[in-house]
């Protein structure tokens, strides 16, 4: 029995409650009969919902790129399983992911997935008397500047941009050394 089909039982199940409760010869209230069938049965079809509802895999955002770029490819999943033998040593990362991921990667493939969530951080410098925040500033379409500032801790911290690690590294390696988790932060 799928899930559909047991949710149409649990409604004929419902229907035959409704039934008795407006036929039955001791039925004083048969208002309240309906209502007490009609919530159990609304019970029991939100039960049977949440009962087949799997969790999509979570996988990091190479993985994620991998599963898009593959399946565009129109690589079947058997293959899938081995990016480096496809395309090179530049999948090496995955490669090994998957290896160590198998069922949660065919799952991600098959069910779908969600991308998991990058840790944020703060580039933050330190010095007596200062705290300034690497900020980010648009100054035209295409154009942004980096720049340290020093008015985002005057400001109640309303300027402090967050970063992933690797945007971080593509700004500067070096600022890699002053990133604080927003957590942190944040306390």
């Amino acid at each position: 029995m799928n899930k559909q089909e047991l949710i149409n039982e649990l409604k004929r199940i419902s229907l035959e409650k409704q039934h008795k409760a407006l036929t039955h010869p001791e039925s004083k209230n048969y208002y309240e009969g309906m209502v007490m069938a009609y919530s159990q049965v609304v019970h029991m079809v939100n039960t049977v919902l949440k009962l087949d509802e799997s969790q999509k895999p979570v996988v990091p955002k190479f993985v994620a790129e991998w599963i898009e770029y593959a399946k565009k490819k129109g690589d079947s999943l058997a293959i899938s399983f081995k990016p480096w033998n496809l395309y090179g040593v530049e999948y090496s990362k995955v490669d090994r992911w998957i290896e160590d991921n198998q069922e949660t990667f065919a799952r991600a493939w098959l069910d779908g997935y969600e991308v998991e969530k990058e840790p944020l951080y703060h580039v933050k410098l330190t010095i007596p008397g200062a705290t300034y925040y690497l900020i980010q500033t648009f100054l035209m379409p295409g154009y942004t500047h980096m720049s340290f500032s020093a008015a985002t801790e005057r400001y109640g911290a309303k300027w402090k941009n967050t970063f992933t690690e690797s945007e971080i590294k593509a700004i500067d390696e070096r600022y890699w050394a002053f990133a604080v988790p927003v957590e942190e932060a944040e306390a």
